[in-house]
């Protein structure tokens, strides 16, 4: 009988391929993860942000049909979005509104300035006015979506 001398450099190549191949699918799996939540808290903060847009138009319709009669003015709106079934709440946004206003202002309201008037111009009030939209934990990430704008009144 002949003894053989055999190395062992084919066993160790193959327990690296098996490594390698493992860490690969480790690797795919992951990313497959990763993609489908970066996915989901996405489209929640493109939600949010299209939410602060229509907030930010309907605190100025609210603005323009406030009764100002009493020298009062609406200076903050709280909204609560429900999900379709409208049994959970998603998501809350706060609105402030500050005013500048050209000549007199109103006697209870908030005015971020008060200009001198100017001949011929009208009324220019304008409307600062600061829009927050908050999530109720409705992914992993917190959203948190916040916008200024001047409009005009």
């Amino acid at each position: 009988m002949y003894a053989t001398k055999r190395s062992g450099f084919a066993m160790i190549l193959a327990i690296f391929v098996v490594v390698m191949v493992a860490l690969g699918g480790v690797m795919l799996l992951g990313n497959a993860t990763t993609g489908a939540k970066s996915t989901g808290d996405n489209y929640l903060r493109a939600q949010a942000e299209l939410l602060a847009d229509s907030a930010t138009e309907f605190a100025v319709m609210r603005a323009q049909g406030f009764d100002i009669s009493g020298g009062n003015c609406l200076e903050n709106l709280n909204i609560a979005v429900n999900d379709s079934s409208g049994t959970s709440s998603m998501f809350d946004i706060s609105v402030s509104l500050a005013y500048s206003f050209r000549g007199a202002k109103l006697a209870n309201c908030t005015a971020a300035h008060v200009l001198s008037p100017v001949a011929g111009t009208g009324q220019d009030t304008m409307i600062l006015m600061d829009v927050t939209v908050t999530d109720h934990n409705l992914s992993t990430e917190p959203i948190r979506v916040h916008k200024r704008t001047w409009q005009k009144l």
